[in-house]
């Protein structure tokens, strides 16, 4: 009985010796991060629109081509007239587009992840009440202040570019029925 005892307390000395190297060995916990309130300065941020020469769903088939030529991976659609028909409402034609590049959107990540909050990147294609098709996108430049982005491979100049290419993919030669093209702040 003493002997089985005595094993018994050699086993649980044992035990207490292994889970106390295991505490210590553990990192020490760090603190955690405190809650921040970013404002946006809203004044910063450039909205183009400009008036498409097609209907929204050529609009979104001739900026899909264009982007995907441009390198760009998984130009998506998020249809807000189906949703609205599904949810028993109408609405004219609203489609956002939902496109990226891991390769250059991953830099801007890399200099501050909550970035990633603003990505992938967005364009907005829409049918007014005239029939007239739009199409409204960012200017990124504002990612650099309310991100504290430095951007030192350009990846924002780069995508602003790309945007610009926009019109010419929507825009049909021929046809010469544009409206001016706004910035909206």
């Amino acid at each position: 009985m003493k002997k089985t005892a005595l094993i018994f307390s050699f086993i649980l000395l044992l035990t207490a010796c292994k889970n106390e190297k295991k505490e210590s060995a553990k990192e020490p916990e760090k603190p955690k991060k405190e809650s921040v309130e970013r404002k946006a300065d809203h004044s910063k941020t450039e909205f183009i629109l400009f008036q498409s020469d097609y209907d929204p769903q050529i609009t979104y088939q001739k900026l899909k081509g264009y982007l995907e030529e441009q390198g760009m991976y998984y130009p998506r659609l998020v249809d807000h007239e189906t949703a609205a028909k599904n949810a028993g409402m109408e609405l004219n034609t609203v489609y956002l587009m939902i496109f990226g590049n891991p390769k250059m959107t991953t830099m801007l990540m890399q200099e501050n992840p909550e970035v990633g909050i603003e990505l992938p990147h967005k364009a907005l294609i829409y049918k007014d009440d005239e029939g007239r098709t739009w199409v409204l996108y960012k200017k990124l430049d504002y990612l650099k202040d309310l991100y504290f982005i430095k951007d030192p491979n350009e990846v924002i100049e780069k995508m602003n570019k790309l945007q610009e290419g926009f019109k010419q993919a929507v825009i049909n030669p021929i046809k010469t029925t544009q409206i001016k093209e706004e910035t909206l702040k």
